[in-house]
């Protein structure tokens, strides 16, 4: 079977927006999800005071995502205002017609950056780390005010479903609880802190790359003057400790330790007269998981000799998440091709009257692929 070029899905666009507007939530106490991992920074650029002009319950804020929180700028203008990412996480929609970026994070988190301009390459699957720009505020899907509308959530599934958004909580020192009423928290002036660390001169790092999946797993290694006498390692958070674990000038560490996930290494480092530098290295997955395959369909009646468009419920994955689909139509009910599409939908050659086996395999963002299954067949009707 040849392969075919696919045209623009608009059906599947259709479909995304409907999730940001539409997904029914479920009710939510306000202790349920209270501490939920991993931390969060103020989505604003770092140094600036910004203003909650609603905060959460009642006006727009009254529904599964009561614990919202709409920022504008306090000492100037809000629009082309660089909106950062609040954690380490994977782009998991973009929704222009809102100017609705999700990130997807660890443990069933989300986080929601609305009414943006524009995204920064808002590639599905893309690793984004802390801090890093990926958008600009701006006023798209809701006229006046120029302003950021920010929700943190936790759902289920690959369609995150049963959303339930979560009361707040940042880094630097803003808690801000469910306390009853309308608009809560609002008028408050936060002030975001520089998030990242990053790669601190003094200590290096080799063998893998930043913002990247692995199926396989890998080396990373360290080393610098800023640990001539030693240091300590730990995923996700700082080692802390006021002498090094392990007195040497470099070290490494495997990404398998890790687990499957989204994950940052964090290095202190000792020198030589005891002065002590952190530096980290991430975000970075790991990633060995097959997806799950899409579930079965009917069988599809469609015209002879006239193109078709075809669509399938998404496949699951858990980490780096699904980038896309080899398909296959044809007679054999084993049949496999390398005709790709990155969405679950496709448009039919022109086929011949018959019974055509529809089969495809999910392809996720590190590389792995899942089963071939036959999602449905074609019933081509003269």
């Amino acid at each position: 079977m040849e392969a075919y070029s696919v045209r623009p899905l608009w059906r599947w666009l259709a479909l995304v927006l409907l999730f940001v507007a539409c997904v029914p939530a479920a009710p939510l106490g306000a202790a349920e999800h209270a501490g939920v991992a991993p931390e969060l920074w103020l989505p604003t650029p770092p140094g600036e005071p910004w203003r909650i002009i609603q905060g959460y319950a009642c006006g727009t804020h009254n529904g599964w995502d009561r614990y919202s929180l709409d920022l504008v700028r306090a000492d100037g203008p809000s629009a082309g205002a660089p909106v950062r990412a609040a954690a380490d996480g994977v782009i998991f929609v973009w929704a222009p017609r809102s100017g609705t970026l999700i990130l997807r994070h660890e443990g069933n988190l989300y986080t929601m950056y609305t009414h943006m301009q524009r995204a920064e390459n808002p590639q599905v699957g893309r690793i984004v780390a802390r801090g890093e720009v990926i958008g600009a505020v701006g006023d798209r899907g809701s006229p006046g005010i120029v302003h950021l509308h920010f929700t943190a959530f936790t759902a289920e599934g690959p369609w995150a479903r049963n959303r339930r958004s979560v009361p707040l909580r940042f880094a630097e020192g803003y808690d801000l609880p469910e306390v009853g009423g309308c608009s809560q928290h609002g008028g408050k002036v936060l002030v975001a802190g520089i998030t990242p660390l990053s790669h601190v001169e003094g200590i290096g790092f080799a063998g893998a790359e930043v913002g990247r999946w692995y199926s396989g797993d890998v080396r990373i290694e360290f080393s610098g003057t800023a640990m001539a006498s030693g240091y300590q390692v730990a995923w996700e958070r700082d080692p802390g400790g006021s002498a090094p674990d392990i007195a040497a000038p470099n070290g490494s560490v495997r990404l398998s330790d890790a687990g499957e996930g989204l994950h940052t290494l964090f290095v202190r480092g000792w020198d030589r007269n005891g002065q002590q530098t952190l530096a980290t290295f991430g975000p970075i997955g790991y990633d060995r998981t097959p997806p799950e395959p899409p579930p079965a369909l009917a069988p599809v009646n469609i015209k002879a000799e006239r193109p078709s468009s075809i669509s399938w419920a998404p496949a699951g994955d858990a980490a780096s998440g699904v980038a896309g689909y080899r398909i296959y139509i044809g007679n054999d009910p084993a049949g496999a091709s390398e005709w790709f599409t990155p969405l679950p939908e496709i448009e039919t050659p022109s086929l011949a009257p018959g019974e055509y086996f529809l089969r495809v395999q999910p392809i996720d963002y590190a590389g792995n692929a899942g089963e071939w299954v036959t999602v449905t067949m074609l019933l081509v009707q003269p």
